[in-house]
């Protein structure tokens, strides 16, 4: 009544019923086969669990499989994959059979994600708003603030190249990262806007040219010292150093990205404007 055994069998017998001529063991010299000890009945595998399905019209009884990823792969495309599918599961189960999902942890990583999406949208509308309320000049203002779109397109070019994914951490990371990035352009304008004005009015002896030339190495240096930052970030061991691995190499990636943007693009954009007046 207490007490439950679980027998195991390498054999062939492919029906309850056949279990019951085995031999146990022997009794004075006379055989004990199992139908003398109990009852051989064809079921379930385990009868001693079971599960509901709790709906708005009452408890059902029903089967339960859990799906797990393995490591190193994508949530939210294995959700996605699994839910395609389902319909021709539905299709192959009985009329009475309802196939339903009870938990999609895929649901909150999503919504984390479009979180994360609108603070980055919302980071980029208000670093363009406030270069503009400082600078007051429309093609100023354009000329740092296309050096956002095509830093974050080149750090999603090395996420790429690096196998990385899109999920919070990577994410964030380029949230932090808008502020480094116009940062390299803003001081690449500044210096040519004033080398420009004081070249025309001819008090620097200094032409926006050589302007350009001497401020890229403060921009170089001031890449190069962002980017350190994060690199004891980048070598750090144990479960925190794999989970901020990612966001190292993103924000990191950014910085470089910027720098590279701000003294190729930035200054062949102003030269462009430096014309046009």
């Amino acid at each position: 009544t207490h007490r439950a055994y679980t027998v195991e069998s390498d054999g062939q017998l492919l029906e309850a019923a056949a279990y019951g001529d085995l031999i146990v063991t022997y009794r004075e010299g006379a055989p004990v086969y199992l139908r003398d000890l109990g009852e051989a009945v064809d079921s379930v595998e385990n009868d001693k669990v079971a599960a509901w399905h709790v709906t708005r019209e009452g408890a059902k009884r029903s089967v339960i499989l859990a799906i797990q990823r393995q490591p190193g792969t994508n949530t939210v495309a294995i959700v996605q994959d699994i839910r395609d599918i389902l319909p021709v599961f539905q299709k192959q189960l009985p009329a009475s059979v309802e196939l339903s999902v009870i938990f999609d942890r895929s649901q909150s990583i999503r919504e984390s994600v479009n979180d994360v999406k609108f603070t980055l949208v919302l980071t980029l509308c208000l670093v363009i708003l406030v270069i503009f309320l400082f600078l007051r000049n429309v093609s100023a203002t354009i000329i740092p603030s296309l050096a956002l779109p095509f830093s974050i397109v080149g750090t999603f070019t090395v996420m790429y190249l690096a196998d990385f994914s899109v999920n919070n951490l990577s994410l964030m990371a380029l949230t932090l990262s808008v502020g480094f990035v116009v940062d390299d352009a803003i001081v690449m304008l500044e210096n040519i806007t004033s080398a420009t004005s004081r070249w025309a009015s001819r008090r620097w002896r200094f032409s926006p040219s050589t302007a350009r030339r001497r401020s890229a190495s403060s921009i170089v240096s001031m890449t190069i010292s962002l980017a350190a930052v994060f690199i004891p970030v980048l070598f750090m061991s144990g479960i925190l150093g794999r989970l901020f691995h990612e966001f190292a190499v993103t924000i990191a990636a950014a910085i470089l990205i910027s720098g590279v943007v701000s003294l190729t693009l930035t200054p062949m954009l102003a030269s462009l404007c430096v014309s046009a007046r």
